[in-house]
C-alpha cells in the first residue's frame, strides 16, 4: 500500500510537472511584453507632472488595456483545457488516496488512544492517592 500512495504521488508530480512545463512555453513572451508595459508606464509617469498626470495615466491605461485584452483571453483560453485536465486526473487520485488513507488514520488513533490510556495508567501506578 505505501508503494502505491509513492506512485500516486509521482503521476500527480508528473501530471503537474507537464503541464506546468506546457504554460511556461507560451509564456515568455507575454510575460515580456506585460514587463514592458509595466516599465514603460513608470517612464511615462517619470515624465509626467501636475495635473496632467491622471488625465495621462488613465488614457495609458486605456490604451493598454485594450492592447493586452486580446492576450489576457488567450491565456485564458489556453489554460482552461489545462485546469481542467488537472482537475480530471487530480480528483479521482485524491478519492483513492483518502480511501487508502482512512483506514490508516482510524489504526493510527487507536494506537495513541493506546499509548495514552497506557501513560495514563502508568502515571497513576507512580503517583500517590489523593
Amino acid at each position: 500500500m505505501k508503494f502505491s500512495l509513492l506512485a500516486i504521488l509521482l503521476v500527480a508530480l508528473a501530471i503537474g510537472s507537464e503541464s506546468a512545463s506546457l504554460v511556461k512555453r507560451d509564456a515568455p513572451a507575454e510575460l515580456e511584453k506585460i514587463a514592458k508595459y509595466f516599465q514603460d508606464l513608470v517612464d511615462k509617469l517619470k515624465n509626467v507632472e501636475g495635473p496632467e498626470l491622471a488625465n495621462k495615466a488613465n488614457a495609458y491605461f486605456e490604451e493598454s488595456r485594450a492592447q493586452f485584452q486580446p492576450m489576457v483571453e488567450k491565456l485564458q483560453e489556453q489554460l482552461k483545457p489545462l485546469s481542467s485536465n488537472i482537475e480530471d486526473h487530480i480528483k479521482p487520485l485524491a478519492a483513492s488516496v483518502q480511501a487508502q488513507v482512512a483506514p490508516l488514520a482510524g489504526l493510527f488513533q487507536t494506537h495513541v488512544e493506546d499509548v495514552l490510556k497506557f501513560v495514563a495508567d502508568k502515571s497513576k501506578a507512580i503517583l500517590p492517592p489523593q
